[in-house]
């Protein structure tokens, strides 16, 4: 009995220690603009309060992100968009593939000024933030992530090619419907009339339109990402 615990301790013990290898032996690194990678067991990016942003390496080692390409940490791969010193000027990979990544970053925007609670004038400006999606093939500079460029991109695969055309299609049909969904609500305003009670008679043109519209929200929901299967298909076939 006492030999079989012994024997759960020693490989309790084996197990703890490759997977703490494991970890001090992470390939974290930076990529410098000159090209060279400072390999590391730890980076964090610093953004200390009325001083310039920094990336922190194994607890000693400092770095102006002014100077970093790309970096690997625990949150994942990163690669310079635009210059600066940021961390909006770094988008973090969610997809690798044989050839095309795929990455994204956040952007803060403004969304207009609001309406005063008092009453009268404007509030502060609104602001949001929203994802920005980027790809890059073979390791290059990044691109953003839309159909003119990634058609420049995929352009030597045919089965990627038609996915990128039926997503250009669907995108017409969706615009044309969005036109003539708006167009029959706003005739069907129009048409609506007042009654002699005071209330509204709705047109059902307005109603016509209105279902238009939620149809086509309905569609959009089930309806696939034909870039990203276009993505998809392009690494995939590579890879085989």
């Amino acid at each position: 009995m006492m030999r079989k615990q012994l024997s759960l301790l020693l490989l309790l013990y084996v197990t703890c220690s490759v997977t703490l290898l494991a970890q001090n032996t992470q390939p974290y690194f930076l990529k410098l603009h000159t090209g060279e990678v400072i390999p590391a067991r730890k980076i964090q990016l610093k953004s200390p309060l009325f001083k310039s942003n920094y990336f922190l390496v194994d607890d000693s080692l400092s770095y102006s992100p002014a100077m970093v390409n790309a970096y690997q940490n625990s949150e994942g791969y990163f690669a310079r968009i635009e210059p600066g010193n940021h961390s909006d000027a770094f988008a973090k990979r969610i997809l690798e593939g044989p050839r095309i990544d795929k990455f994204y970053t956040s952007r803060m925007t403004y969304d207009g000024y609001s309406y005063s609670p008092y009453g009268y004038g404007y509030g502060p400006p609104r602001t949001s933030r929203r994802r920005v999606y980027y790809f890059s093939k073979d390791g290059g500079p990044l691109y953003l992530y839309n159909h003119e460029n990634l058609e420049m991109a995929l352009g030597d695969n045919p089965s990627s090619l038609l996915l990128l055309q039926r997503y250009k299609r669907e995108k017409y049909i969706n615009t044309g419907v969005t036109i003539i969904g708006a167009g029959l609500m706003a005739l069907g305003v129009m048409n609506s009339q007042r009654t002699y009670d005071g209330d509204i008679k709705l047109s059902p043109v307005l109603y016509a339109g209105a279902g238009i519209l939620g149809g086509q929200v309905v569609f959009n929901l089930f309806r696939k990402d034909k870039l990203m299967q276009a993505v998809q298909v392009y690494n995939y076939q590579v890879k085989q």
